[in-house]
């Protein structure tokens, strides 16, 4: 009998100790926390969509001027070049000659660029009476403008271009 006792005290003792223990289950995240989670992710991805938006927009402003540079640089060695200091018509510059071409993935056009086409199309026109231009307006899409539009680089006598801003039309030169 005491056999029995000894070991009915065990096993009391023992039930005893697993109520004491706390239950090990185990949990999930309550709401609460996933909300917090999803938010903090919200917040990085609106915040890095916006820096790339504006990474974007400053890197098409510098190819599009990069471009009308580079055309500016070709109708200054066409200048000085090949025609006895005049500056080459639009046929001449999208013709080329051996030492003077515009650059590969550029395209002149008489009209003004897009925000559309404003990446690789400039705008072009002479200033001057044919066949002795004395100047060019060259036109870009301005990305990075508060106002993105068209803008100039010039080339010889020429100052001023039209249209500018978000009009479009034909390049005039003066």
């Amino acid at each position: 009998m005491a056999f029995l006792l000894n070991k009915l005290n065990i096993v009391n003792s023992a039930a005893e100790n697993l109520q004491r223990q706390p239950h090990m289950t185990s949990r999930g995240f309550t709401i609460v926390e996933l909300l917090i989670v999803i938010v903090v992710i919200g917040i990085l991805a609106a915040i890095s969509i916006v820096a790339y938006n504006g990474v974007t927009k400053r890197a098409n402003a510098s190819a599009a001027k990069g471009n009308a540079t580079s055309v500016q640089k070709v109708a200054e060695a066409y200048n000085a070049d090949e025609n006895g200091g005049a500056y080459p018509t639009l046929a001449q510059l999208t013709t080329g000659t051996t030492t003077v071409k515009l650059p590969s993935g550029v395209t002149a056009s008489a009209t003004a660029p897009t925000a559309a086409n404003g990446k690789t199309t400039i705008g072009y026109a002479t200033l001057g009476t044919s066949p002795n231009f004395t100047g060019a307006c060259i036109a870009y899409w301005d990305f990075n403008a508060s106002t993105p539009g068209v803008a100039y680089v010039y080339a010889g006598a020429a100052r001023t271009g039209a249209p500018t801003g978000t009009t479009t039309g034909s390049v005039t030169c003066a």
